[in-house]
């Protein structure tokens, strides 16, 4: 059962790679694609391995922060790549999941992608988010991957706590970038 994981990593890895980098070598350096992946995954095994006390959501954490801070470094749009790198994160643990043999897990992260992946083709069309600003995509990803945590986490009370206040604090972020606060006048500089 090992070597099916291992071979179900490998390829989720070239598979998402490769899909990150098709659709972002015109605007970026390909070494600076790849670069980012290779880090976003070190950083995830060390988060999730190599400190077994990190919970999925410590794990989400680290990753969020080591994709700001890969993007600060090369000037990137933060936002644009927390897009991308969400998508492929669902598609990447879902093969892993369905790899170790966790069906309900791996279709549920899968699921999660095709979702964003609807979300990303028609999200700049939708009325009441006025800004069309990037980052809708991410948000929406990181209240799924949420979701799965609450529901992996049933007999861990501070985990489904500390999931609803993810949630909470993600759709505070969806509506302060979505433009309402704006036209509303309720963040005024």
């Amino acid at each position: 059962m090992n070597w099916l994981v291992g071979i179900a990593i490998l390829l989720a890895f070239g598979a998402t790679n490769f899909w990150v980098w098709k659709n972002k070598r015109a605007d970026y350096e390909e070494e600076g694609i790849l670069g980012l992946w290779l880090w976003l995954v070190t950083v995830t095994w060390i988060a999730s391995w190599g400190f077994r006390w990190w919970s999925l959501g410590g794990v989400l954490l680290a990753v969020a922060c080591a994709l700001v801070f890969w993007c600060r470094k090369k000037k990137w749009d933060v936002w644009e790549w927390a897009d991308v790198t969400t998508r492929s994160s669902l598609v990447f643990a879902g093969s892993i999941a369905l790899a170790k043999g966790s069906w309900i897990v791996g279709l549920g992260l899968w699921g999660g992608a095709v979702v964003l992946w609807v979300i990303a083709k028609t999200y700049r069309k939708w009325r009441w988010y006025k800004s069309g600003k990037m980052g809708l995509v991410a948000l929406i990803g990181g209240i799924w991957w949420m979701g799965v945590w609450m529901l992996l986490a049933q007999r861990q009370l501070i985990q489904v706590y500390l999931a609803g206040l993810s949630i909470i604090a993600i759709c505070v972020v969806i509506y302060l970038r979505s433009g309402w606060p704006k036209k509303l006048h309720i963040l005024k500089k």
